[in-house]
């Protein structure tokens, strides 16, 4: 009886990949506060597509701040250290564009989508099957972190999970090294189930996943291009 091919949920895998590295590449190469602006107008779209307003209201306010600082503060203060730091703040500020984004794009992937895709670029099976396992294993190790946290808070052993940063000694002892344990046990667990789902199999796998483009996958790869000749005509421009 032959696998019932579904489709695959959520954005096309490989339109979020090349979207994310054309937009990522754009914005952190070509430093220019109309791409800064255009990507946080990207950013902030994405997380209110997702429902994550906390987040785009953060991009929105950071962003608001840095264009005060640049054409208000400096002006009226002059050229000196606040320079140094508002160049800084800014450049740190791409990369928090950069990663929410990729925070955005990568995590409605599934493994199912993203080992199709690969499948579909021709990936070598020594890189797809790591980077499938290494989907898989980053959630469970990111939930365990968070189990041992509110472990250490309900115990009474630190106040909240941010004073783990003032007290390394305890954070080593009551949470890296467990988290460690439980990664360990993870990875033999996923390798284990690698290995039943036959990834290490030499015969090229049938996917059950079938990879189709739809309006907002086509939406996304035209923001994307537009980004990418907008960073090129920048860079010419400059």
């Amino acid at each position: 009886m032959a696998a019932q091919v579904a489709d695959a949920p959520g954005l096309d895998a490989r339109v979020a990949v090349v979207s994310l590295v054309i937009i990522n590449i754009s914005l952190l190469t070509v430093g220019t506060e109309l791409l800064e602006v255009v990507g946080a107008v990207i950013v902030v779209v994405a997380l209110l597509a997702t429902r994550r307003p906390v987040p785009a209201a953060v991009v929105v306010v950071l962003e608001v701040v840095l264009l005060l600082a640049v054409h208000v503060v400096l002006p009226a203060l002059g050229a000196g250290a606040l320079s140094l730091i508002v160049f800084a703040l800014t450049f740190t500020y791409r990369f928090l564009l950069v990663g929410l984004l990729s925070w955005v794009l990568l995590s409605g992937i599934t493994t199912g989508s993203l080992l199709a895709a690969m499948g579909w670029a021709r990936v070598p099976r020594v890189v797809a099957v790591p980077a499938v396992v290494a989907v898989r294993f980053l959630p469970v190790v990111i939930d365990d972190a968070r189990t041992i946290r509110d472990n250490l808070v309900l115990r009474g052993v630190v106040p909240s999970g941010a004073a783990l940063a003032v007290h390394p000694v305890t954070a080593v002892r009551r949470a890296v090294l467990p988290l460690v344990a439980s990664s360990v046990r993870t990875g033999d667990e996923l390798s284990a189930s690698a290995l039943l789902r036959g990834l290490g199999c030499t015969r090229t796998p049938t996917s059950v996943v079938s990879l189709r483009l739809r309006w907002v996958d086509v939406l996304l790869l035209v923001v994307a291009v537009a980004v990418g000749v907008l960073a090129v005509q920048q860079s010419l421009a400059g």
